[in-house]
């Protein structure tokens, strides 16, 4: 197992696993499977004879996580007993803007053409963090005190029992960071969802 700890989300991290062939036997890596696509795996070998060593590089790339994370990493083989070995990665990612009280937020019962006004909190990880968020967006943002505040509008549609809505916020500096979403869910009062 690796624990990269606390880092910033927009950063990169790697960690070389290597395993040692303990057995009598060669072994061959049939497969390298991981848990999600934010893992870049390489293997240095496809069989291990005994006594020998591989190394296989792992890279958790950057802005692919948020938050406390755990993935895994499977290497099939041909041995007996012991098809698959498995490699764990983890550690706390830190976004860059924080959204408190959560970038997804259940907005419980909500009435057909009433509008709402959801107030988000956006916490920087660093100083020069500068946001912006498009006019016709139906998100403000605001700025008091060094804090960013996100007010998110949402005016319920007549017709679907499930209310869902996306606000998207720009992070204008640094450059070439992912925009933060915002995700507002809730149901329509008196409508009932229909089960899959």
């Amino acid at each position: 197992m690796a624990d990269f700890g606390a880092y910033p989300a927009a950063e990169s991290r790697e960690h070389t696993f290597r395993l040692v062939n303990a057995t009598g036997e060669t072994v061959k890596i049939r497969k390298i499977r991981s848990t999600c696509g934010c893992l870049i795996s390489q293997v240095s070998a496809s069989e291990l004879v005994p006594g020998k060593a591989l190394e296989i590089r792992t890279q958790v790339k950057a802005n692919s996580v948020s938050g406390k994370f755990s993935k895994t990493i499977y290497v099939e083989t041909d041995m007996a007993g012991r098809r698959f070995i498995r490699l764990e990665l983890k550690g706390t990612a830190q976004p860059l803007v924080e959204v408190k009280p959560s970038a997804q937020f259940y907005a419980g019962k909500l009435k057909a053409g009433r509008e709402y006004e959801f107030r988000f909190e956006l916490l920087p990880s660093q100083s020069g963090v500068e946001l912006s968020a498009a006019a016709d967006s139906g998100c403000r943002l605001e700025k008091s005190e060094g804090k960013w505040f996100a007010v998110c509008q949402l005016t319920p549609a007549d017709g679907t029992a499930v209310v869902e809505k996306e606000f998207r916020i720009d992070i204008v500096s640094p450059a070439g960071q992912p925009p933060i979403s915002i995700r507002i869910r809730g149901t329509l009062a008196g409508q009932e969802p229909i089960s899959r």
